[in-house]
């Protein structure tokens, strides 16, 4: 590596003035989209229903906001991704690889694009794991070919990395992200090959070159580049070659690579639909709650005002939920283990659940339960059984009904059950049994048929795999889980 650069203190100085108004910038503009959606609401509602004026019943009043706010969402998610993509080309054309100062422009509006990508999140989380994905990140400058499928990954410099086709990147990916060392960011391009797959919570260096047909297990770190051969399979950190893996096969490639239109354009529908509904829903209730707390307000009723506005917050963090568990039961009723092709209504429908979860009831609700006696209560209703005195700081669970866990077990942070898995474009479910008294470290997955058994312990960022049966009073670490001693 080069020198430490040594800025003078005139260039620290205006650095520092930049990244603030930049950072501003960022922020205000992404508020800008939101004036054109509220406008076609208010538009339409003068034209039909007038509801502001008309004394009309609070749930007529919220049915009919929220069915203004479906167009009104759509036109929000487009107006942001036209905004970030037209940002980004603005600030940064085309990034190179390279060695750069972290006290230089380029350092700068790379920075800049990041905060771009990060505020565009909010409204755009719908559409990761979708087939608008692709589209998305091609317009923010990345090169993605067909079929790819690409849920929630970060660390993304985008006119850096090349997808594949057919290759499919899983939820918390850190893809290619930027190195910084001795005051130089490091920055590589970043490829996976045609067909792979990157499991959960992987680390994809910055500068890898994953070949075709490779799988990157969940939270596993990929190897170096000399020693990636076309047809791997890698799991773990460091990183351990296996000889083998499971594989389902017996599914028509037209329900896992090679779907028809109709089947193209039945899913679009629905990933459609669950991108703008959330959002309907946030939008309809804001507009409710403006529409009756505006006579307190012109009655100068302040302190009134105020404790509506707090029951009222109060009130949308548990129909969130309640919404979520109401479409739970309705769209999946109880899951069960299963394998079910990518291309098929079974995971549409499935994904929508799980994006509903995260977008509405975890933030708007479950969020604040966390390392309460009320959140298992809460998961439950979902279909979660959960035991006595459970402590659960994390909400990371999808198929609930899946999910067994024993009395008195304590989960922390941003740790979870893994009930699925997508290798081989098939959702491949399976139950997950955490006994009495489990330990669960931070950031630690437990993949699918497993079975923790009682009083066992798993240390931070450890890794159960499938099909794994763990003793009862054993201390695990480490990915892939392995034993540490006898408690």
């Amino acid at each position: 590596m080069p020198p430490r650069p040594q800025p003078g203190p005139v260039q620290r100085s205006a650095q520092v003035v930049v990244f603030a108004v930049a950072g501003l910038a960022v922020a205000v503009l992404f508020f800008m989209p939101l004036f054109p959606s509220f406008m076609l609401i208010d538009w339409m509602d003068m034209n039909l229903w007038d509801l502001y004026e008309n004394d009309v019943q609070p749930l007529l009043a919220f049915a009919a906001f929220f069915l203004l706010a479906i167009p009104a969402s759509a036109l929000l998610v487009t107006m942001t991704i036209l905004l970030a993509s037209a940002l980004k080309r603005l600030c940064l054309p085309r990034q190179p690889a390279g060695l750069f100062s972290v006290h230089g422009a380029t350092y700068v509006r790379t920075w800049l694009v990041t905060r771009i990508l990060d505020s565009s999140l909010g409204v755009l989380h719908g559409l990761y794991a979708s087939v608008f994905a692709p589209t998305w990140l091609r317009l923010m400058g990345a090169q993605v070919g067909r079929g790819s499928e690409i849920s929630t990954a970060t660390g993304i410099v985008p006119d850096l990395l090349h997808l594949g086709e057919h290759c499919f990147i899983a939820d918390g990916v850190m893809l290619g992200d930027e190195e910084q060392r001795g005051g130089w960011k490091v920055l590589r391009h970043t490829s996976i090959g045609n067909r792979s797959f990157v499991g959960n919570g992987a680390y994809v260096a910055d500068g890898a070159a994953v070949p075709d047909d490779v799988l990157i297990g969940v939270q596993t770190r990929t190897p170096d580049n000399a020693l990636l051969r076309s047809g791997q399979t890698w799991l773990g950190s460091p990183p351990i070659l296996l000889p083998a893996r499971e594989c389902l096969g017996g599914f028509d490639a037209r329900l896992t690579f090679n779907p028809s239109r109709r089947r193209r354009l039945a899913r679009a529908v629905v990933e459609g639909l669950r991108t703008v509904l959330p959002l309907a829903f946030v939008i309809a209730s804001g507009y409710l709650i403006v529409q009756m707390v505006m006579p307190l307000a012109g009655d100068q009723k302040w302190l009134r005002m105020a404790l509506d506005l707090a029951l009222a917050g109060c009130l949308y963090g548990v129909a969130s939920f309640l919404l979520v568990v109401a479409l739970k039961w309705l769209l999946m009723g109880r899951y069960r283990p299963r394998a079910a092709p990518m291309w098929t209504p079974f995971v549409w429908l499935s994904e929508a659940v799980t994006s509903l979860y995260e977008s509405l009831a975890v933030p708007n609700f479950l969020d604040f339960l966390r390392g309460t006696p009320l959140l298992p209560y809460a998961l439950r209703l979902l279909g979660a059984r959960i035991g006595r005195g459970v402590y659960l700081n994390t909400t990371d669970i999808t198929e609930f009904d899946c999910v067994r866990i024993g009395d008195e077990a304590e989960l922390n942070t941003g740790c979870g059950p893994q009930t699925h898995l997508f290798e081989d474009r098939v959702m491949k479910i399976g139950q997950v049994d955490i006994g009495s008294r489990v330990t669960v470290g931070a950031g630690s997955t437990i993949l699918y048929d497993t079975q923790v058994g009682d009083g066992a312990r798993l240390g931070p960022l450890t890794l159960v795999a499938k099909g794994e049966r763990l003793p009862g009073n054993t201390r695990w670490e480490g990915a892939p889980a392995m034993p540490v001693r006898e408690v």
